[in-house]
């Protein structure tokens, strides 16, 4: 008994399993995680041992210049190339003159010489330059499969990914990518959010025959181009103001050529034709982008789309376009804060007039501000299309406090 009190006062976790040790080493930072070496030696082998390392700090306790490059030093030195399954990596520059990145390069380096499948490198919360990210030659690996980039620069004309021939798993945000071109073989799920900068002068590529997934929202400069998708099953992408697609003079095309109307391919489609392998879709934009309604002049064939998603940039031309090339829609949901776009549509009425069946359609959900003309005008193109009244459900004013349903068995959706 006297023996087992004294380990247990020396130790007081020696009577825990090294996996819940290990499970409690796994969230802390690298600064933290480090420092358990020195109980004794059951607590380094279980640091050594462990597939995630974080280098993870919050604003005023992240380390200084030297402690940082010492802490880098002494954990790579320490672990050895015991294999790493994670690692997050908040960059953090050498010195204040140079802003250089010489720690967190080799960290990365690191981290992929053991194998690490997951790794992410986020700028710290610091008042720097942006650290540069360069692809092609920091990011070789036969086993990473998923990849998170948080504020750095991507400044390469081409992010080529065959280097990392098992990636699945790309993640952008709050970067500023400077390349013209990314392109994976094996990339399966791609995001693109939260105020990217994308090349204002020419499109970005994006080169993915095996992708499954892509999100495409908030960011600043012209739409990418994307080449074929044909594995592709959903699909996210949002238009909104920082998307250069739209004409300044709202002319369509005008004088000035620096504008966003004089970026669009004369012999191909941008967007959609790539996005036509989708059985789920969110098409989002603002009525002035001109990108999807252009796009959809090329009549691309949504073969395996059955959920579709649209907010007020179509026409009454653009919907029934869209109907007419997704033989197999199921789920239709329209979001309109504004149906002006959908009135003034010219040849409107010569277009509903041509109709046609949406043999598999089961349920349309429409969200506006009122039942007005421009949703009376969607009722009369699902009705010539063979969509009955009990198919089709209204919320009006979604933006208000109470949530008022109604079915088409109301009056107002009789409208003609």
């Amino acid at each position: 008994m006297l023996e087992m009190a004294t380990a247990s006062d020396s130790d007081p976790f020696g009577d825990l399993p090294d996996e819940l040790l290990s499970r409690v080493l796994s969230f802390l930072p690298a600064e933290n995680a480090v420092q358990t070496c020195v109980l004794d030696t059951r607590w380094r082998d279980l640091w050594r041992r462990l597939t995630s390392l974080l280098f993870v700090f919050d604003g005023p306790t992240f380390p200084r210049y030297n402690r940082f490059k010492q802490l880098v030093k002494l954990v790579i030195c320490l672990r050895g190339n015991s294999p790493l399954i994670r690692c997050e990596i908040d960059a953090y520059p050498d010195d204040e003159p140079e802003n250089t990145f010489t720690n967190t390069r080799l960290l990365i380096d690191y981290a992929l010489a053991c194998e690490a499948e997951e790794l992410v490198v986020r700028a710290a919360d610091i008042q720097y330059d942006l650290p540069v990210f360069d692809v092609p030659l920091s990011l070789i690996s036969q086993h990473l499969k998923t990849l998170h980039l948080e504020g750095v620069n991507l400044d390469h004309s081409a992010l080529n990914f065959s280097g990392c021939p098992v990636l699945e798993d790309l993640r952008i945000q709050l970067c500023n990518i400077r390349a013209y071109e990314i392109s994976s073989m094996s990339l399966k799920r791609l995001c693109i959010t939260e105020y990217c900068l994308l090349p204002d002068n020419v499109r970005l590529l994006i080169c993915a025959p095996s992708l499954i997934s892509l999100h495409l929202e908030d960011f600043e400069g012209l739409t990418p181009f994307l080449e074929n998708m044909p594995l592709l099953e959903t699909a996210h992408v949002s238009l909104k103001d920082g998307c250069h697609d739209h004409c300044r003079s709202n002319r369509g095309v005008c004088d000035n050529i620096f504008c966003g109307c004089h970026t669009y391919p004369v012999k191909e489609g941008v967007l959609l034709n790539s996005l036509s392998n989708a059985a789920k879709l969110d098409l989002i934009a603002l009525p002035k982008m001109f990108l999807y309604r252009w796009d959809l002049k090329w009549c691309p064939v949504f073969g395996e789309l059955k959920t579709l998603l649209l907010n007020e940039w179509f026409t009454a031309v653009d919907l029934v376009c869209i109907l007419r090339h997704s033989p197999v829609l199921e789920i239709l949901t329209l979001q309109l804060d504004n149906t002006e776009n959908i009135v003034g549509a010219t040849g409107a009425q010569e277009t509903i007039t041509q109709s046609f069946v949406c043999e598999h359609l089961k349920f349309v959900y429409i969200e506006c501000e009122k039942v007005d003309e421009g949703v009376g005008l969607i009722l009369n193109i699902l009705s010539s299309c063979g969509i009955l009244h009990e198919q089709i459900s209204i919320k009006e004013d979604p933006h208000s406090d109470s949530d008022s349903d109604s079915s088409t068995d109301s009056d107002s959706t009789d409208s003609d």
